[in-house]
């Protein structure tokens, strides 16, 4: 324990140094004025502070209150010689931990004054981050019940549109009511929505893996020439694009269907918000260790102030919108988050009226970091799903289980990097929970105290930011 003293009168000082150091405690610094324990504070730290009221430069609730600002976090204990219950509730209430009277003062009940103290304050620091964090919470929660419902607001809107168009087209067609020139119409008009609808279908469900950490990607040789010319290919009727692929190797390694979802979007995206009739150009060319495709049009553009939001959920450009162009807000997101799974990049440049340039640039050869992947066993309907929302917001592949039998199934040939267990509720030694399971998983109890086989424990009524440093202080995860 380092504890300070202010104290400017030098046998009371001494007394209680004497006091400190009889009860085990050896790192005591003392100092006679305000100023210099501020001074002090600014470069060393202190597990508590010993105060005397009455210092040649500051008196009373004042020599609180600075020693207070100087550092937040110091426990203070007054130690005063005037035996004023009035004084001593106002000390507390501005922030000391206890208040003190010389002269009565024993090395017992000094030092069981300072751990009380410090415990004291570590309680209210607990408290003060417990009420930021369930702010933090609520507003997350806030958030998400609106993403949920702008999701579903937005796909509502968008399925409904094609799906009537094939509703009212095969009714036609069954009726016998079209010749043969305008079955031809219908069929391809049938086609196109039904491509409509399986881009959101694959978009949305694209999202919800990432959301959930569960989007694995595939690493093969991919040849970004030709799979932008086939994307192209199967586009030309609705647009005359033209593609340029000024490299001879255009080969990145990466997922072909997560790539091809990325400019798949991206092309169709060019084609939507320019006018019919405008050339659509897709380049591909080398950039040192990387490969550049760049998707430019001479549609309606993005407002400048618009360009720092435009990869997020849902976001879309205002003019867009007021044009009625139809879109989800999902696909600009989607492309950001896979390129960035490639150790990619994208970048874009945009002139309202002029048109745009969306750039993405890929690694020839991607390093794919593996994320950690997180077991969470548990049978509470609370718990699980609070850490799981925790981990996954923080970039962790989590899963749940109910049953150590549950648990094992899924990691006797996959290695799991952290296991988190629900000991309130799960009955399972930390040997009957590793075995059979790949590797060394790092355990992590949560409600009852530390045994033989776990890692470490955490008290039931823990801190997300408790949990997430225990994830990652024990040891490096090996990626």
């Amino acid at each position: 324990m380092r504890v300070l003293i202010v104290e400017d009168n030098p046998a009371d000082a001494a007394l209680v140094r004497t006091l400190l150091e009889d009860s085990g405690i050896r790192e005591v610094q003392v100092a006679s004025r305000l100023s210099d324990a501020v001074a002090i504070l600014s470069e060393s730290s202190f597990d508590v502070g010993l105060l005397d009221m009455s210092l040649p430069d500051a008196q009373g609730l004042e020599a609180l209150q600075r020693l207070h600002m100087a550092n937040t976090q110091l426990p203070i204990v007054i130690l005063s010689g005037q035996q004023d219950e009035a004084l001593a509730t106002t000390a507390v209430q501005s922030g000391a931990q206890d208040y003190l009277i010389k002269g009565y003062v024993s090395e017992l009940t000094l030092g069981r004054a300072l751990r009380y103290a410090i415990e004291r304050q570590q309680l209210l620091a607990r408290l003060s981050a417990s009420v930021a964090e369930l702010e933090s919470q609520r507003g997350s929660v806030i958030q998400l019940n609106q993403l949920k419902n702008d999701l579903i607001s937005v796909l509502a809107h968008d399925f409904k549109g094609p799906l009537t168009s094939i509703l009212g087209y095969a009714e036609l067609i069954a009726e016998g009511a079209l010749g043969d020139d305008d079955t031809r119409e219908a069929a391809t008009v049938i086609r196109k929505n039904v491509a409509r609808l399986n881009t959101l279908a694959n978009d949305t469900l694209a999202l919800s893996r990432i959301e959930h950490g569960e989007l694995e990607l595939a690493v093969d040789n991919v040849n970004l020439g030709e799979l932008v010319r086939e994307i192209v290919e199967r586009m030309k009727d609705a647009r005359d694009i033209v593609v340029s692929v000024e490299t001879e190797d255009s080969i990145v390694s990466g997922d072909l269907e997560r790539l091809r979802q990325v400019f798949e979007n991206l092309i169709r995206n060019a084609v939507k918000y320019s006018p019919d009739g405008d050339v659509v150009s897709v380049t591909v060319r080398s950039q040192g260790e990387y490969v550049r495709v760049a998707i430019t049009d001479r549609g309606i553009g993005i407002p400048p102030a618009e360009l720092p939001n435009l990869f997020k959920r849902f976001a879309r450009a205002s003019n867009a919108k007021n044009a009625k162009i139809q879109g989800t807000g999902i696909g600009l997101f989607l492309v950001k988050m896979l390129v960035e799974k490639h150790s990619g990049r994208v970048e874009v440049e945009s002139e309202v009226n002029r048109g745009s340039t969306f750039a993405v640039i890929l690694p020839r050869r991607a390093t794919q970091r593996r994320l950690p992947q997180i077991a969470i066993l548990a049978s509470d309907a609370t718990l699980g799903p609070f850490v799981t929302y925790v981990l996954r917001s923080n970039g962790y592949r989590v899963r749940e289980y109910r049953t150590v039998t549950e648990l094992h199934e899924r990691f006797k040939e996959e290695p799991c990097d952290a296991i988190i267990v629900d000991r309130d509720r799960i009955a399972a030694s930390a040997s009957m929970i590793r075995a059979g399971i790949q590797g060394s998983p790092i355990l992590i109890g949560i409600g009852t105290g530390l045994s033989d086989g776990w890692h470490l424990t955490l008290p039931s009524a823990f801190l997300a930011a408790e949990l997430l440093t225990a994830l990652e202080e024990p040891q490096p995860y090996a990626i």
